[in-house]
């Protein structure tokens, strides 16, 4: 094979794996003698297995193209990446380190790898070693928006105030980026700090009065702050400013849908799914619509009797009970709730949130493993029972195969709840009850405490109650769809809830 067609090959391979045809791809890669040319190959098969979950062939994929390259930042970056993924925390944090002694190939390399090494020192308890890790990152590229994201919510997470105080002398010195701004006024709303981002918004939007992303950022807050129709005319000056804007059509849904203007909602609504069918929130607002329009179609969509489903599971095997195995559970859980403070962009509120997917490594974390056998038979019986030749949204994507697209556990406290909310990129979705408050509501009582609520859309609307719940237990499991919206009944007294969930999509 001439270098010419190996890069022919190399196109192809590429293309083959984003698509998740990472076994056509391997059997083709094999073919390929030049180094780097191979080397490229199997670290593109290696990162779409990665991003499938799919352990083991991301590994070896990865093994391949080190062996090509033994010395390649960027391989070896992907490796500890993929440790760190698989629930090997040590592992990744050590190469990490090594990695950033030896130093980067370019300073944009080198300030993306200090970011990687903030997070995982973040999760490693070392909240201040991650600080100062990002603050050299921005020395380096002190205008890198995503640094400053990452900065100021772990400024945040670990209760430093003010969280964007870095952030603010980044937009001081450089006034006309605008991300700057859009990432201060976005982490500000979401942190409570209305006045402020509101007037960061204002005077950004003095300096960029026709700026899209500042009318839909300015627009999104006003509509938060009850103020609709000033709110409405901005994210519709943003829409006709931008037209092509996804960004600038999702903002305005939710407007238009407080503002009663349901057909024109659903008319923005459908246009946006015909290029993405499985967006689980569009799918949610347009069940909203529906509802508010009093169309039996809300019906179909929330078909909560077949769709929600309620296991009460037996112990894994090693276990005498189920009391047994969540007490297991919940001490390898509490090791992963390091930091306090809730992550913003999460919908628990008076609580914490752990940061990554949960680890499968049975060594490390037995109970957390057993966890994900006993789910397998429900999740695949869920799967099994969705109909066939269905439009319906969950039915349709019914396949033979599924994965994990995350995992976590939430741990509320007196007074936590979930803001209603739905999963965007899920399919199925879920809660599984480990620790529960002494005082949960009843079924016979007006007040469900510590519930799950489905039905109430993420908007202050009262006529869209919820319309369903379910009671907690230790031990149970529930599934539904991750395009319903759900939440929970706050709850004020009697000790933690604690829960763990994750969403399956179709493979």
């Amino acid at each position: 094979m001439t270098q010419a067609s190996e890069l022919a090959q190399l196109q192809l391979i590429v293309s083959l794996a984003s698509a998740g045809e990472t076994e056509e791809a391997a059997q083709r890669a094999t073919g390929i003698a030049t180094r780097d040319i191979a080397a490229d190959a199997w670290f593109a098969i290696g990162r779409a297995n990665a991003n499938m979950q799919r352990w083991e062939q991301a590994a070896g994929a990865l093994e391949n193209a080190s062996s090509f390259a033994p010395d390649s930042h960027a391989i070896r970056l992907e490796r500890a990446l993929l440790a760190e993924k698989r629930g090997d925390d040590a592992g990744a944090l050590a190469s990490l380190q090594v990695l950033a002694a030896e130093g980067a190939p370019s300073a944009r390399e080198s300030s993306q790898l200090l970011g990687h090494l903030a997070r995982s020192l973040a999760f490693a308890g070392r909240g201040d070693e991650a600080e100062g890790c990002l603050v050299s990152a921005l020395a380096q590229s002190p205008a890198d928006p995503g640094l400053h994201k990452q900065l100021a919510e772990l400024r945040w997470r670990l209760g430093r105030t003010p969280a964007t105080l870095i952030l603010d002398r980044a937009i001081e010195n450089h006034p006309e980026m605008l991300p700057l701004r859009l990432i201060a006024a976005d982490h500000l709303r979401a942190a409570g700090d209305t006045a402020r981002a509101s007037s960061l918004l204002e005077s950004s939007l003095q300096l960029a009065p026709d700026a899209p992303a500042l009318l839909t950022s300015s627009g999104v807050l006003l509509d938060e702050l009850g103020r609709e129709e000033e709110a409405l005319k901005r994210l519709r000056r943003a829409s006709q400013l931008a037209p092509t804007s996804v960004v600038a059509r999702r903002n305005l849904i939710p407007a238009l849908l407080r503002a009663g203007s349901n057909d024109e909602a659903l008319r923005v609504i459908d246009g946006l799914l015909v290029d993405s069918p499985d967006d689980q929130l569009l799918i949610a607002w347009r069940a909203t619509a529906l509802r508010l329009r009093g169309d039996p179609g809300y019906e179909l969509l929330h078909d909560y009797r077949r769709l929600v489903r309620v296991h009460d599971l037996p112990p894994p095997d090693g276990f005498d009970d189920i009391a047994v195995f969540t007490r297991a559970l919940a001490l390898e859980l509490e090791a992963l709730h390091r930091l306090e403070q809730r992550p913003l962009a999460q919908s628990l509120r008076g609580g914490s949130q752990t940061e990554r997917n949960l680890p499968v490594d049975p060594v490390r974390h037995p109970a957390i493993a057993a966890f994900f056998r006993i789910i397998d038979a429900p999740i695949r019986g869920y799967i099994e029972s969705l109909e066939a030749n269905s439009s319906h949204p969950t039915d349709r994507r019914r396949s033979r195969g599924h994965r994990f697209a995350g995992s976590w556990s939430v741990h509320l406290k007196p007074g936590g709840f979930h803001i209603n909310h739905v999963h965007p990129q899920g399919w199925i979705s879920s809660a599984f009850y480990i620790e529960l408050p002494e005082n949960m509501g009843s079924a016979e009582s007006d007040y469900r405490a510590g519930w799950l609520k489905f039905g109430e859309p993420g908007m202050v609307r009262p006529v869209c109650a919820p319309d369903h719940f379910v009671e907690p237990r230790v031990g149970r499991l529930v599934l539904f769809p991750s395009h319903f919206w759900h939440g929970t009944v706050p709850f004020e007294s009697g000790g933690r809830r604690l829960t763990a969930a994750f969403d399956v999509v179709p493979c």
